[in-house]
């Protein structure tokens, strides 16, 4: 254990030291900053007034059109033809005209402009003028409008309730689930490679052979593949802890954001304090819903289990090889079951108690990805102390069969080897 532990620490510190972990881990929480900004900046950079004039034959269309901060609609007496060829220079971004209308049918609205309406707009433009055929229709069938309003609002809110009584949530049981094995995918794929490379690397450079001389085989492959899960979590905890404050700080600035700027005409609502405010209570109920606890273990746990088991299985195959490209031959085969169970994962969050997803769920290749997913939505405890086991088996056998490829292949050169070849090694230990 102790020669164990020099080589995780010299594999850890290592890496930490590094200016692309540094780079790498600042640029991720600035990257979230980003994304959370960029749709507010674009749209206060695309949020230029639009004045349009309207041309109404009939007189009685254009008088409900409501003007938004952005979106402006100015009646003109002119004719079509003559609007046409001044609008812009009497300041008029485009005009539109609404010639007389079968209210049955509704066809001939046209815009004219050097310019073409934003989809938002022409979407905004339409819902008004849809918004007074209604009322002229209601008035035509001698329906009162507030009458008609009343009764044609219906709204339902089904209440998800589980068999004790507790409050559930599939919105949030979705998009939790959906995030905990994304992330899975993210890490065995990114730190699996991690350990590919650092094989690789001291197989190539002849390295290993001198640190082969003071440890064994098995004690190389294990500090290498700890260390760098260790670089993981503490990159991962980085993260967690920089976008908890960037949440606080985007709160603040997004409060600001809502009473100070304005955003275009579709996006409005967007910038409603008490709408905001009303999204983020029930999101906050949404998540007080799940088992939140038992997830946050379950995450852990299957973050240590997956990754111990794919790092395994990366390190022993690469190994085996000398060349890069030869690594992506052999690797494939590991590659198959995390891509398999994304896919797996991306059906049962619309059926999370199917015999898929309770197999793939305990199975300890795809349950990394798909029990803490399958945890969201709630199930027996009994299957999850299951896979659970079935993951620590799985890891321990995972790591006993890669540390007889890994001891075979660590110190072979000059030689191409096939799947057949390792099944031998693996056989004969």
């Amino acid at each position: 254990m102790k020669k164990i532990g020099l080589i995780f620490l010299r594999e850890y510190l290592t890496r930490v030291k590094k200016k692309s972990f540094i780079i790498i881990t600042l640029l991720v929480p600035l990257g979230f900053i980003i994304l959370m900004l960029f749709p507010i900046l674009i749209q206060n950079v695309s949020s230029d007034s639009l004045r349009i004039a309207v041309v109404d034959e009939s007189e009685k269309y254009v008088k409900g059109f409501k003007d938004s901060k952005t979106l402006y609609f100015k009646k003109t007496k002119k004719s079509l033809e003559d609007i046409k060829n001044t609008y812009a220079e009497e300041n008029f971004d485009g005009v539109l005209h609404i010639p007389e209308l079968n209210i049955n049918n509704p066809k001939g609205v046209s815009y004219y402009s050097d310019k073409l309406l934003g989809m938002s707009t022409k979407m905004h433009i339409q819902k008004e003028l849809e918004q007074e055929i209604r009322k002229e229709r209601i008035a035509e069938i001698g329906v009162d409008e507030k009458a008609y309003k009343k009764a044609s609002k219906v709204n339902i809110d089904i209440k998800e309730m589980k068999q004790d009584g507790e409050k559930a949530s599939t919105g949030a049981a979705t998009g939790i689930g959906f995030m905990m094995g994304f992330i899975m995918y993210f890490v065995i794929f990114i730190y699996g490679s991690m350990v590919m490379r650092g094989v690789m690397e001291e197989k190539t450079n002849r390295i290993v052979e001198v640190i082969l001389s003071s440890v064994r085989p098995f004690q190389l492959m294990m500090g290498k593949i700890l260390g760098i899960g260790a670089v993981g979590v503490t990159q991962f905890f980085i993260w967690i802890v920089a976008l908890f404050f960037i949440n606080i700080l985007m709160t603040v600035v997004i409060g600001v954001s809502v009473d100070t700027t304005s955003i275009s005409a579709g996006a409005a609502s967007q910038q409603d304090p008490e709408l905001v405010m009303d999204i983020m209570e029930g999101f906050q109920e949404q998540l007080s819903s799940l088992p939140m606890g038992l997830l946050m273990f379950s995450f852990v746990f299957y973050f240590v289990g997956g990754y111990v088991v794919y790092a395994a299985l990366f390190a022993s195959l690469s190994a085996a090889v000398n060349e890069e490209a030869d690594a992506q031959v052999l690797t494939l085969p590991i590659s198959i079951p995390v891509i398999i169970s994304f896919f797996i994962l991306m059906a049962i969050l619309e059926n999370p108690n199917t015999g898929l997803a309770f197999w793939s769920s305990i199975f300890p290749l795809s349950s990394p990805i798909i029990m803490p997913a399958r945890i969201a939505f709630g199930v027996p405890i009994w299957q999850v102390i299951l896979s659970m086991a079935c993951l620590v088996i799985g890891g321990i056998f995972t790591v006993w069969l890669a540390a007889r490829i890994y001891r075979v292949g660590i110190l072979m050169y000059g030689k191409k080897v096939s799947f057949r070849e390792i099944g031998k090694w693996m056989l004969k230990g």
